[in-house]
């Protein structure tokens, strides 16, 4: 379903289990916030649940207890997950998954938001959806949040100028979202910019020279820009992503996290190759869309098994020392991306 659709939902009496997926960080930030108010006014029956360090059946677990106690006033209540690594989860873990929900969705007192990061969860396309995107989608109910159209941005960007008693064309809303990008979140930290300095020239019109003069223009990158480049060896590129990714202070972690993951796939698809595995057994044992596993195919290829390890055990001593907090974490990446490079070499 849409955002739009779940608002709906919110008005009349919600309950249930959800998942939030998609790029757009903003709105599903908005719409758990405008559930967790719904549910429960004065936040004493909200719980979040990180699912770092867990696996999925102990989640489940850790839900199904804390659902089955009834809060102490009798009141509904809101159960926020987050940071679950969706990519690790098993085949029976899924089944366990499915049971769970199917009992926790019967529960009228409860609301369940699982919220996903692109980086954690592949949903794969309406078209192709993924193995395990299938799995969630029987049991219960999944939102997606994909970047909003320019024509409704722009629509949103003009209402909170004019909430403020700021005028701004649809021609000037519209250069914003070229010239800042698509997310929300920065457009909303541009547009407040924008406000105090157009106020504090005693102003009450936003003009294109005003963007120009306080924006930051940004080179719009899709989710998977960045992982693409590493899978690619493209170091100029992925080199060009990071420095965006170092303006927006986007967590080294999870940077990180990106990048071992996308060598811990090539290990595995390098592995099958040399079992004498094909396209359809892999694609049966990894649940991988195809065009993906192509891609990791072709690279594996032309990969050898020691590169790959070398690049895995390069990324596990950048995590160490990105943890120990002693060392600049965008340096130890960018050191870490020029090692990368090196490993393509390794016969």
């Amino acid at each position: 379903m849409t955002p739009i659709e779940f608002g709906k939902i919110i008005k009349n009496n919600i309950h249930g289990v959800f998942l939030f997926y998609g790029e757009e960080q903003y709105l599903k930030m908005h719409y758990i916030n405008l559930t967790k108010k719904t549910v429960s006014p004065d936040g004493a029956n909200v719980m979040s649940i990180s699912g770092e360090g867990l696996s999925l059946a102990e989640i489940c677990q850790q839900l199904t207890d804390m659902a089955s106690m009834p809060s102490m006033d009798m009141s509904s209540r809101f159960l926020n997950i987050y940071d679950v690594d969706w990519k690790k989860a098993k085949e029976e873990e899924l089944d366990f998954f499915e049971d769970c929900m199917n009992e926790l969705s019967l529960f009228e007192d409860v609301v369940i938001i699982f919220d996903t990061r692109p980086e954690n969860f592949d949903a794969g396309t309406e078209k192709k959806p993924s193995k395990v995107f299938a799995r969630i989608n029987k049991c219960i109910k999944t939102v997606n949040f994909a970047k909003e159209p320019p024509a409704r941005l722009a629509a949103w960007v003009q209402k909170h100028f004019a909430a403020n008693k700021i005028n701004a064309d649809a021609n000037v809303c519209s250069f914003l979202i070229r010239y800042c990008g698509r997310d929300m979140t920065t457009l909303n930290h541009e547009i407040t910019k924008l406000i105090a300095y157009v106020l504090q020239n005693g102003k009450n019109i936003v003009t294109e020279a005003d963007i120009h003069t306080v924006s930051s223009s940004v080179n719009e990158i899709d989710t998977f820009d960045f992982s693409n480049a590493i899978l690619n060896g493209d170091t100029e590129r992925a080199f060009s992503i990071l420095t965006d990714m170092k303006l927006h202070k986007e967590k080294t972690e999870l940077i990180l996290g990106g990048i071992t993951s996308v060598y811990s796939t090539l290990y595995t698809i390098k592995a099958m190759l040399e079992s004498g595995l094909l396209l359809p057994e892999i694609l049966k044992e990894t649940g991988m869309h195809e065009y993906k596993a192509k891609l990791y195919i072709k690279r594996a290829a032309v990969l050898s098994k020691k590169g790959i390890e070398k690049a895995i055990e390069l990324c596990h001593e950048a995590d160490i020392k990105i943890k120990s907090g002693n060392l600049d974490s965008y340096n130890i990446l960018d050191i870490l991306l020029i090692k990368l490079s090196m490993t393509d070499r390794i016969k």
